[in-house]
């Protein structure tokens, strides 16, 4: 074999396989989004919206209780980051001196959302059966 046949074999293997890759990752990228796509489209987020995708409960748990504050839809609330936290006390370490909060570490996250273009932040134990504002 001569060079230029050399090389015209390696470009046209180079071309193949990048396509198969280019399917490939089409095909994982479109299973992935079906397989997150939410059940609760009927709160009014487009279709496909990453407004759809699950979040933790106790963000979603967040979320609501950010939107009905704000009389706002529960679409209109953007979670922008979720972080795990083990939180001080049974009040998400934001009791106040009048409040009796149980004395044990609790599992929990820390939920930034943003809304009417400012950014509030929740606290809440893992299940969102305790949910919180932090005060800015």
């Amino acid at each position: 074999m001569n060079k230029q046949t050399i090389v015209i074999v390696v470009v046209l293997m180079l071309v193949l396989g990048v396509g198969a890759y280019w399917i490939l990752a089409k095909t994982s990228a479109t299973r992935t989004a079906t397989q997150y796509q939410s059940t609760n489209s009927a709160d009014g987020a487009p279709e496909g919206s990453i407004h759809n995708l699950p979040v933790e409960p106790a963000a979603a748990a967040a979320r609501i209780d950010l939107a009905q504050k704000l009389g706002l839809a529960t679409n209109s609330v953007v979670i922008m980051f979720i972080e795990e936290k083990m939180w001080s006390d049974g009040c998400l370490g934001l009791g106040g001196p009048a409040e009796s909060c149980m004395a044990a570490l609790t599992d929990g996250f820390r939920v930034e959302m943003e809304a009417r273009g400012s950014t509030y932040v929740y606290r809440t134990d893992r299940t969102g059966t305790q949910v919180r504002a932090e005060t800015n």
